[in-house]
C-alpha cells in the first residue's frame, strides 16, 4: 500500500496564525517526551488482517504535529470523525483548541480505547480543526483497510481463545 494512501492531507488556510498539519499518524501506540517534546509513533497501521469480525482493537492512536507561521494566538475546536466502508460517520470526539501566541508548534495525541471493527473494507479517521468563528482551516485524513485473511492453521480459533487473532 503506498504511503500517500495512508495519510492524505487537505489544507485550507485562512490567514496565518491558523495551524497547518505538518505530520500526522494512525498507529496502536505513541508517546510525547515530556523534557523534550520529541513525538514518537510506535506501529504504524495500515492494515489489519483477521480471519473474521467483529474484533476490538485495544488502543488506537492518532498522533498530529501542528505549526502556526503567525504570532498570534490561535483559538478553535478539533473534530474526529470515523467513517466505515459504507460510508457510516461516527463522531468520535470534539474539544478546545489553543495555541497562545508564543509558541508556534503543538503536538496533539488521542487515544481511542476499545475501538471495534466490525466491516472489512476501508475504513477512515478525519481530524479537522476550525477556528473560532466555526470556519474548517485543516484536515486530516488517515486512511486503513481491514482484510479478511483465512485462519491460519494451528492458529486458536476465537471460540478457543475467546478474541480473533489480529495481524497489523
Amino acid at each position: 500500500m503506498a504511503a500517500s494512501k495512508v495519510v492524505t492531507l487537505f489544507l485550507l488556510m485562512m490567514n496565518s496564525s491558523n495551524p497547518s498539519l505538518h505530520f500526522a499518524s494512525l498507529s496502536l501506540s505513541a508517546s510525547v517526551d515530556q523534557q523534550t517534546g520529541s513525538l514518537s509513533v510506535f506501529d504504524l497501521l495500515e492494515e489489519i488482517r483477521s480471519p473474521q469480525l467483529p474484533i476490538q482493537i485495544p488502543t488506537l492512536v492518532i498522533s498530529l504535529a501542528l505549526a502556526k507561521s503567525g504570532p498570534a494566538a490561535f483559538d478553535g475546536k478539533i473534530l474526529i470523525h470515523f467513517f466505515n466502508p459504507e460510508g457510516k460517520q461516527q463522531v468520535l470526539g470534539s474539544g478546545e483548541l489553543r495555541i497562545p501566541p508564543e509558541q508556534r508548534r503543538m503536538k496533539a495525541v488521542f487515544r481511542l480505547g476499545g475501538f471495534p471493527i466490525n466491516t472489512f473494507g476501508a475504513h477512515r479517521f478525519v481530524v479537522s480543526w476550525v477556528n473560532d468563528q466555526g470556519t474548517k482551516v485543516g484536515e486530516a485524513l488517515l486512511d486503513f483497510d481491514v482484510i479478511q485473511v483465512a485462519q491460519p492453521p494451528g492458529q486458536p480459533g476465537p471460540t478457543d481463545a475467546g478474541k480473533p487473532p489480529v495481524t497489523h
